[in-house]
């Protein structure tokens, strides 16, 4: 039988609790604004480096580019430090720890920004003196390029202080080159603007990592494709219903209903959250999707709304996994019923809630299947359409009249030593 690709799982699935769920999604935010965090720390150091290439050739021929004799080499000196300093942030922020220092990080870079800007500005009028209108120039766009750079961070405050260095880094020049009061006041505004601005693209990059977050969630929820195409074509997502053909499982505990008497509500979801989260982690491992969790059932489907060839041999494997993997966890056995065929996926619902889901006779068949694993005896019951698509050698129990239906059935299922599991007549 054709084995899916596990993407990359260990062998031994683990469940996870939805107590973890805040943690991860943290951990989403975190690695989003990391990703913005080093895209800047790239342009930072290449910024650096083209101003370090320009020092050097002024320091090595001042005469023909700046019309003076000699520069000192400081200026070259310190740029050089700067970009040094700048490549080994770029290699930080490459490394693990870099997202446990990240909140921090997200303001100790603009104080290292902000005092690269205020040595660049002392150091140039040194060099250069007061009557440089050009350099001013280039102080002012620096400044005003470090009030916006808060804006690509996570944290507001990044903002804040960005804009503040900046404005301070600007009257540190303004009062070096003489600058008139009316043109600092004016300029000085203009960076506390540009700041103002840079909170708002502020707003947006939260905005846009909270979107990340959510996206994440919403793959709890719905398929990763229907998620794709609300987050970047959502006036697709009213097309047209699909018809796909594909294998339905359903799942069951047994017993489930005396076993919670005895415990606390919040161990009975605690117990669920587990076994679910085991057999929704298997389905994802073999390409299904979670339809819905119907209590302690589950609703599977295989071949919707990403065609599967084998969506058969898939479920089959899946149900094996569950079989084998779940008396680790639970003290009580499952049902489980396998049944192949069309389906119609689409949403369903109006403006105000609105569901992707999987109707058809499929589905029914596929429960009814489920509720004879009560009545058979093994655990894990397949449809003769199911069986047809599976080459693997099976065991018929028999015709079986199915609930709300005339013709009688025949059912399937693996040997003991296929399934590895003999579960006992519920």
């Amino acid at each position: 039988m054709a084995q899916p690709s596990s993407r990359g799982k260990s062998p031994i699935l683990k469940a996870h609790s939805f107590a973890q769920l805040p943690a991860t999604v943290q951990g989403v935010l975190d690695q989003e604004a990391l990703k913005n965090e080093k895209k800047f720390a790239t342009v930072r150091a290449l910024v650096l480096l083209a101003s370090t290439i320009l020092d050097v050739l002024v320091f090595c021929f001042p005469q023909t580019l700046i019309g003076q004799p000699s520069v000192s080499p400081t200026v070259a000196m310190i740029g050089l430090t700067a970009t040094g300093c700048s490549v080994g942030i770029v290699a930080l922020l490459r490394r693990p720890v870099a997202l446990v220092w990240l909140s921090k990080l997200q303001l100790l870079l603009p104080l290292f920004d902000g005092l690269l800007l205020l040595v660049f500005i002392g150091n140039i009028w040194r060099v250069f003196g007061e009557d440089q209108p050009l350099i001013l120039t280039n102080v002012v766009a620096l400044c005003a390029l470090l009030a916006v750079s808060g804006g690509m961070r996570f944290r507001a405050l990044a903002s804040l202080v960005t804009t503040a260095i900046a404005a301070l880094a600007f009257l540190y020049g303004a009062y070096l080159f003489q600058v008139t009061f009316t043109i600092a006041l004016f300029t000085f505004f203009t960076i506390l603007g540009i700041g103002f601005l840079s909170l708002m693209i502020g707003d947006i990059v939260r905005h846009q990592i909270r979107g990340e977050a959510g996206r994440f969630l919403m793959e709890r929820f719905l398929p990763p494709e229907v998620v794709n195409t609300a987050f970047n074509q959502p006036q697709d997502l009213f097309r047209e219903p699909l018809i796909c053909d594909v294998t339905v499982m359903i799942t069951d505990l047994r017993g489930f209903t005396h076993y919670s008497e005895k415990l606390e509500p919040a161990a009975v979801l605690a117990f669920l959250s587990q076994v679910q989260g085991l057999l929704s982690e298997i389905v994802e491992a073999h390409g299904g999707w979670v339809n819905k969790f119907m209590g302690d059932g589950m609703l599977a489907v295989f071949g919707a709304p990403t065609p599967l060839d084998n969506h058969a041999e898939i479920a089959l494997a899946a149900a094996q996994v569950m079989l084998q993997k779940l008396p680790q966890i639970s003290p009580l056995a499952m049902g489980i019923g396998l049944h192949s065929g069309p389906v119609v996926a689409g949403y369903l619902g109006d403006g105000h809630h609105v569901e992707f889901t999987v109707i058809g006779d499929t589905v029914n068949v596929a429960s009814r299947i489920e509720a004879l694993t009560k009545e058979v005896g093994p655990g894990l019951l397949i449809s003769a359409t199911t069986y047809g698509q599976i080459h693997l050698p099976m065991i018929s129990v028999g015709y079986w009249p199915l609930r709300g239906r005339d013709q009688s059935l025949e059912l399937f299922t693996l040997p003991p030593e296929a399934l590895r599991l003999d579960l006992p007549r519920h």
